[in-house]
């Protein structure tokens, strides 16, 4: 009997989990797209490009879709379960809330442990291809950000215009450039033409600059410098181009193992980047145990409510992940600050879900009446009584 129930259970979370997750990972890839416009619009990607991309986002976008996943798939589980009478049949049965428990950590269990896979073997591979990828697709764009008789400002605190430009060739002809990168001097460069040289490293480009004159003067415009020069090269980095604010000599800290963020973490806790290195390492470890967490919680307050649609479980669910994602955006904040210990900066949503799921699962076991469940009931009926008011109102006037 127990063996056929919690098969029966578990095949009804996971459908709902499946189709959670995977409009939760369209969402989530589309958005990322979205932010990344400037690559995709501003240069020839192809489909494998496009391709590449998204299944180097994945791994950083399932960090935040396999917790949600989980909330939103046994949230609208047991809803459906509680609608449909089911879980009133199992009680009359003598099976209550806590036998049903193994079946939602089997579930959850699972998706935690992928979670973990995805956290610490997936994320740190993907997102250094991720960049790598990027970069790439930056140095291919270029020629299409080399437009003609526009002001162009894309690399912070520099000016470029072109009277003309070969996409063909990268060559360039009718050269001004504006460059207020060195404290207190303003420097412009005029030339009759240029040329685009790429180095071997992808990360960097160089302007062959012929035939022109520079002129430098400083800000209280007691100084003032002109040269003329036959060949000047000015050598840019990608990561400017594209308004990146670290280089990327090393590695950054999703790109890193946990083993090496532990390192890092260990070597002096003192600065501001440790504290960003503990932050990541405890994040990288917080999100899979959310998972949990969630199933738990999801799974309780779907026996409490009592509505069927599917909007009531996915805004209950949506409204419990923004307030645990809001808790981990001020606790990292907090963090970052130094106002709070790594460990309790991240930790912290979880450790508040832990004992919100255990107070959700002793009421549904001891069947106590939960007054926030009797609100949202309350406020449902009320609005279906108004909105069933104003369809069948007759029209006045006529």
């Amino acid at each position: 009997m127990k063996i056929t129930l919690n098969r029966y259970l578990i095949k009804e979370q996971i459908v709902p989990l499946s189709v959670c997750l995977f409009g939760l990972t369209i969402i989530l890839v589309t958005g990322r797209l979205l932010q990344l416009t400037r690559y995709l619009f501003t240069s020839s990607v192809t489909v494998l490009d496009l391709l590449q991309l998204v299944i180097f986002a994945l791994p950083k976008l399932m960090l935040f879709a396999l917790p949600m996943a989980v909330l939103l798939g046994t949230l609208l589980a047991f809803l459906r379960l509680n609608g449909d009478n089911e879980l009133v049949a199992l009680r009359s049965a003598g099976i209550g809330f806590s036998q049903l428990i193994p079946s939602i950590v089997c579930v959850t269990l699972v998706a935690t442990v992928l979670a973990f896979y995805n956290s610490l073997i997936l994320v740190p591979p993907a997102g250094s291809a991720f960049e790598n990828k990027l970069r790439s697709l930056g140095r291919a764009g270029l020629p299409a950000l080399l437009k003609e008789g526009t002001f162009i400002d894309t690399i912070p605190k520099m000016v470029f215009f072109f009277r003309s430009v070969d996409t063909s060739n990268m060559s360039i002809e009718g050269v001004f450039l504006q460059d207020q990168r060195q404290a207190k001097v303003r420097a412009a460069i005029v030339a009759e033409r240029a040329q685009i040289v790429y180095q071997k490293d992808l990360n960097h480009l160089i302007f062959r600059i012929s035939n022109g004159i520079i002129t430098r003067i400083s800000d209280d415009f007691k100084d003032a410098q002109a040269i003329s020069f036959k060949l000047y090269d000015l050598t840019l980095s990608l990561d400017d181009l594209y308004g990146a604010a670290a280089k990327r000599s090393q590695k950054g800290k999703r790109e890193m193992t946990l083993l090496e963020l532990y390192h890092l973490m260990q070597q002096g806790a003192k600065t501001k980047p440790e504290v960003s290195f503990a932050l990541e390492f405890h994040q990288r470890l917080a999100f899979p145990i959310s998972c949990l967490l969630f199933g738990l919680m999801g799974a309780s307050l779907g026996s409490m409510f009592r509505q069927r649609g599917r909007m009531t479980g996915i805004t209950i669910g949506l409204i419990v992940f923004l307030t645990y994602y809001i808790a981990l955006s001020a606790g990292k904040g907090l963090g970052e600050n130094r106002l709070l210990p790594p460990f309790f900066a991240i930790w912290t949503p979880n450790i508040l879900c832990l004992f919100v799921s255990i107070y959700l699962c002793t009421k549904v076991q001891r069947e106590t009446p939960f007054h926030l469940a009797h609100l949202w009931h309350q406020g449902d009926a009320f609005l279906r009584r108004i909105l069933t008011a104003n369809r069948f109102r007759k029209p006045t006037g006529l």
